[in-house]
């Protein structure tokens, strides 16, 4: 099954600010989730799911292997981006607060 990129695009793209709702609202709940660790594993793995769910569903089981091999590398290089992004933010809110 082919499908235009840019739907599957669209679909990628909600499928992670989906995630990345669900992961600050429980962030809110549990602490342990801010930590910049925590960050980098939920971020590489969602990523890595579903570049490969995006892989299945729209061009087979063919080309799985390289897209988790390259999914895998973005995606955990994303999640450091991310989360020293978010370390910054967080140490910049809190001592502005004080």
């Amino acid at each position: 099954m082919n499908s235009p990129p840019a739907f599957a695009a669209i679909v990628e793209l909600t499928l992670m600010l989906a995630v990345v709702a669900v992961y600050v609202l429980l962030a809110r709940r549990f602490r342990v989730l801010w930590h910049p660790f925590a960050i980098i594993l939920a971020v590489g793995t969602v990523g890595l799911v579903v570049s490969v769910l995006g892989e299945l569903l729209f061009r087979g089981p063919a080309g799985m292997p390289a897209m988790a091999q390259r999914s895998a590398i973005g995606s955990f290089g994303w999640g450091v981006v991310i989360a020293v992004g978010v370390w910054i933010a967080r140490r910049v809110l809190v001592s502005s607060g004080r």
